[in-house]
């Protein structure tokens, strides 16, 4: 059995349609297959831990409640930024990111916002697309 369930986040569109925003950026140009497969591995490993190892995953300093999980594939360093929640053993990815340097604020903004949105509404969530 896992230690930890991952999710992503759902917008909802006017028209009532949903996206899986994190299966959206995981399947765009900026993240090519090789990597997008290094990051579901990375996520189906950290299932199984009871405690993200450093290593891997740490807080985003200045950025209460966000969480960054930590994939070099080529020498590009991709950031799914989360939350853990809403509910217990569960980490919400909300915004995916490559680090050039420094991740943007808009992109920390955008994770913070979210966050808010999956605390006061948990539906706005789906099980992580591992595909």
């Amino acid at each position: 059995m896992s230690a930890w369930t991952f999710f992503d986040f759902v917008t909802i569109r006017s028209s009532g349609e949903t996206t899986n925003e994190i299966n959206e950026w995981l399947n765009s140009k900026e993240v090519p297959k090789n990597a997008k497969a290094k990051i579901n591995a990375r996520l189906t490993a950290l299932t199984g831990f009871p405690l993200f190892p450093d290593q891997y995953f740490s807080a985003y300093r200045g950025w209460d409640d966000l969480y960054e999980v930590k994939i070099v594939y080529s020498g590009v360093q991709y950031r799914p930024f989360g939350f853990y929640g809403p509910k217990q053993r569960q980490f919400t990815i909300l915004v995916g990111s490559v680090e050039k340097g420094k991740v943007p604020k808009s992109t920390l903004k955008v994770a913070d916002e979210r966050r808010k949105i999956v605390l006061a509404d948990p539906s706005r969530v789906c099980p992580h697309d591992f595909s």
